[in-house]
């Protein structure tokens, strides 16, 4: 009866505008019969993740069906399918996979008969709980292995063949799918909203105006890149919907600790179309990477943690040879510079070869606890701080004074809570809180001062802040509120629900 009065409460709510919502489990469907092929009502089934104890439990219908929903992506999962007067049906080494339903096709033999082996019925079928759509999940394994660049969310959605990442030097990489604006795309991370709302980053990610990444890959488990789903409760995009969970403790204590650094020296010599040009060295760069995980048991079979943290330092050279402007000499640029220091009072900084520079941190904890084998509770809190110092080149054409740069700040924290609920055989409820909370700043480079623009003949030349974008000041809230429930009626799973961001 509680589970309705939420459900009817959270539909009151219904004014809001309802997009898309994330996907963060799997679920186990089936048959139980006979070796007649008569259904085995009342055949009960349990559904253990060996890593960390985590049971599920349900017994089958009047037809012999079962599904147990909700349940925690990955595996090795252990099912055993037991009823009276027949041998238990015992499968191993199932691996879920975020998104979709895996089947079991259950043939019990009566316990006077001994079998050497255990026929298993193919459910599958074209249109079934195992296709769900234009998708493509991309697993823990896949993510150690797969070649990646920025460790960002781009690297791995680019192995989705309708998937086109498009890079940008500020901003970071732009993921478009199925042709479309990366602004139509939704991002979700447990459940909750993490794309940029507002749609300034061309990442599409929280704290993607600096170039950061909303949350380290190591810490994450799985995505899934859905494009045309079948499943109701996924929609409101026109692009792809991106969903990743975040890693969970086991009953075993294990962690990581890794470094990863990219400089001049690990990268191939300037590309040129002319053969008689000398390829030279690039310029001097770093991007230096150290974080570390831990999950493990707080109390076994029950409750459990996981916890990574990560910084980056990375400084992008912004080259420039001031024998290659076409105004003013170098030791006159050189000369409005000591002016200003001299006479203003004002450093302008140097104008020739400069460095942008990101320097990224997060955290993520997180905790899982089974309250029962039909009750399971997941709570994540994620921060991001980043700084962004962007830094105009000198061309040919233009010189940039460095202090004419622009500093982005960033501080991002969301936090989720996820409930999953069996209610008997036939009711199975959903419900996903979150919150984030996102601050975007910009700030000038030097110390306040007019903006100032020089034609210089051919060329021109600029010093001081940048005049427009330094006033600017971004914070966003955003609520998502999520309630599934499931009504199992033989073969047929009905869904009612509602989703709701609060922006």
């Amino acid at each position: 009866m509680k589970s309705w009065i939420i459900l009817a409460a959270l539909l009151l709510l219904a004014p809001a505008a309802v997009h898309a919502q994330g996907v963060t489990t799997s679920s186990i469907w089936g048959k139980v019969t006979d070796q007649q092929g008569t259904s085995l009502p009342g055949a009960n089934i349990v559904a253990t993740h060996l890593p960390s104890g985590s049971e599920y439990g349900t017994i089958s219908d009047l037809d012999g069906n079962f599904r147990i929903p909700n349940m925690r992506v990955g595996g090795p999962y252990e099912v055993v399918i037991s009823y009276v007067g027949f041998e238990s049906y015992t499968q191993n080494g199932i691996t879920l996979v975020l998104g979709q339903s895996h089947a079991i096709g259950a043939m019990l033999s009566e316990s006077a008969v001994l079998l050497d082996e255990v026929t298993v019925i193919g459910l599958g079928g074209v249109f079934d709980a195992d296709r769900t759509g234009i998708a493509s999940n991309i697993d823990e394994q896949l993510i150690q292995v797969a070649p990646s660049m920025g460790r960002d969310i781009a690297d791995f959605a680019r192995l989705t063949p309708q998937a086109y990442v498009i890079n940008d030097d500020d901003d970071g990489p732009a993921i478009s799918i199925a042709g479309q604006n990366n602004r139509f795309n939704t991002i979700y991370i447990d459940g909750a909203v993490n794309n940029d709302v507002f749609g300034l980053s061309a990442q599409g990610t929280n704290g993607g105006q600096t170039g950061a990444t909303p949350i380290s890959i190591d810490a994450i488990e799985e995505f899934q890149i859905n494009i045309a789903p079948f499943d109701v409760t996924q929609s409101g995009f026109t692009g792809g919907a991106i969903n990743a969970i975040t890693r969970s403790g086991t009953n075993v204590f294990e962690g990581s600790a890794y470094y990863y650094l990219r400089n001049q020296t690990l990268v191939g010599k300037t590309p040129t179309s002319d053969p008689t040009l000398t390829r030279e060295r690039l310029a001097d760069f770093s991007n230096q990477r150290y974080g570390i995980r831990l999950g493990g048991p707080i109390v076994k079979n029950k409750l459990f943690f996981f916890a990574s943290g990560e910084l980056l330092r990375s400084e992008s050279p912004r080259p420039f040879n001031a024998g290659e402007y076409r105004g003013a000499s170098a030791s006159r640029l050189a000369e409005i510079q000591t002016v200003l220091q001299n006479e203003l009072g004002y450093d302008a900084g140097d104008f020739g070869a400069k460095a942008a520079s990101l320097d990224d941190n997060k955290l993520l904890g997180k905790i899982d606890w089974n309250i029962s084998r039909d009750h399971k509770l997941s709570l994540r809190h994620s921060y991001s701080q980043s700084d962004n110092t962007d830094e105009f080149a000198s061309t040919a054409s233009t010189i940039n004074f460095r202090n004419n740069g622009i500093i982005f700040p960033n501080t991002t924290n969301s936090t989720t809570m996820e409930l999953n609920s069996l209610f008997g055989t036939r009711v199975a409820n959903k419900l996903l809180l979150g919150y984030t909370r996102v601050k975007d700043d910009r700030g000038v480079a030097g110390r306040p001062f007019p903006s100032v623009s020089i034609t210089d003949g051919a060329g021109s030349i600029s010093l001081g802040p940048e005049p427009f974008s330094t006033a600017n000041l971004l914070e966003q809230d955003i609520f998502t509120i999520t309630n599934n429930l499931n009504l199992f009626s033989g073969r047929h799973t009905f869904t009612l629900g509602t989703h709701n961001e609060f922006y």
